[in-house]
């Protein structure tokens, strides 16, 4: 069992971040007076949240998968639930490509550079 604080620097969150989940209904902490208390499930589940949220996936998207993971006939979900991280999958695997073939441009623009500059210090010390 973890308190709001404690779980936001598990996470690496702020508190903030923790209320505005609660707030949009992707988690639903235990209360004790005023004070949330969050389960193990519910660490495990933010932090599949978190990562979803860092790979791009949209909010939205993230609260419908959260509904219907919580329906009590979830199962009956399976499908839907397989195809929004299917979709999310190939939208990450695309970005990923857009990435790499930056990165290869860049690192060939850093070697002309760098040979440029090796070239101008060895003709300094000529």
């Amino acid at each position: 069992m973890y308190r709001i604080g404690e779980l936001s620097k598990l996470l690496g969150v702020s508190e903030h971040t923790l209320r505005y989940y609660e707030k949009e209904g992707l988690v639903v902490p235990l209360r004790n007076g005023k004070n949330r208390i969050y389960s193990e499930e519910d660490r495990e589940w933010l932090e599949f949240i978190l990562h979803m949220k860092n790979t791009g996936m949209a909010l939205v998207d993230i609260k419908k998968y959260t509904l219907m993971r919580k329906d009590e006939n979830g199962d009956k979900h399976a499908q839907e639930l397989m195809e929004i991280l299917v979709k999310h999958r190939d939208e990450v695997a695309a970005q990923l490509k857009i990435y790499e073939e930056n990165l290869e441009l860049m690192n060939h623009k850093i070697s002309k550079y760098q040979k440029l500059l090796n070239e101008k210090e060895k003709r300094k010390l000529k």
